[in-house]
């Protein structure tokens, strides 16, 4: 082979080389960087009412409460009893309130109360907060990387506090 053929080979190898370079960095950091801020999409919690079936259409359908006042957070609770969820961490979602009534689902499927989709460490239906006896309880579903209660792993269920910190992936929430 000629002189002119062996160097467009080594060019066009090199060339391949820096593509295959250029691919490794860009899946690096996709992967690295943080994901976009997307704010987590709240639903109102179901209430503590029975689940009616309809016959007709052999459906079961859940009765929801009218939802709050929009810019009025849910109040804090009293008597030693947690009356709302609020959102500390991450810093672009701190403040907001969830009112504790029925069933509060956390995770990222869209049929959750409080759903978060930007956090890959949240599984698709994380955690459940429900009344038990007039207390409301924090129960982890079997989620992936944990739920943790004022910092220890949460292990089957326990009782909400006033005060208490629940932490799913990112976020941190403290019942009032």
């Amino acid at each position: 082979m000629s002189d002119q053929v062996l160097n467009i080979l080594k060019l066009s190898l090199l060339g391949l080389v820096y593509l295959f370079f250029a691919r490794v960095l860009w899946a690096v950091w996709s992967e690295v960087k943080t994901p976009k801020a997307r704010p987590i999409q709240q639903r109102q919690a179901a209430p503590q009412q029975p689940v009616a079936a309809n016959a007709h259409a052999g459906t079961i359908e859940q009765q929801r409460p009218p939802s709050a006042p929009k810019g009025r957070k849910p109040p804090k609770g009293r008597g030693g009893k947690a009356g709302r969820l609020v959102i500390l961490e991450p810093k672009h979602r701190r403040g907001m309130a969830v009112a504790i009534a029925g069933e509060i689902t956390l995770g990222r499927d869209d049929t959750c109360t409080i759903a978060i989709q930007d956090d890959s460490y949240v599984s698709t239906l994380h955690l459940r907060i429900y009344d038990y006896d007039g207390q409301p309880m924090v129960e982890d579903l079997g989620s992936t990387n944990g739920t943790f209660h004022n910092g220890n792993r949460l292990h089957g269920s326990k009782l909400l506090q006033p005060g208490d910190r629940i932490q799913v992936g990112t976020t941190v929430i403290e019942a009032q």
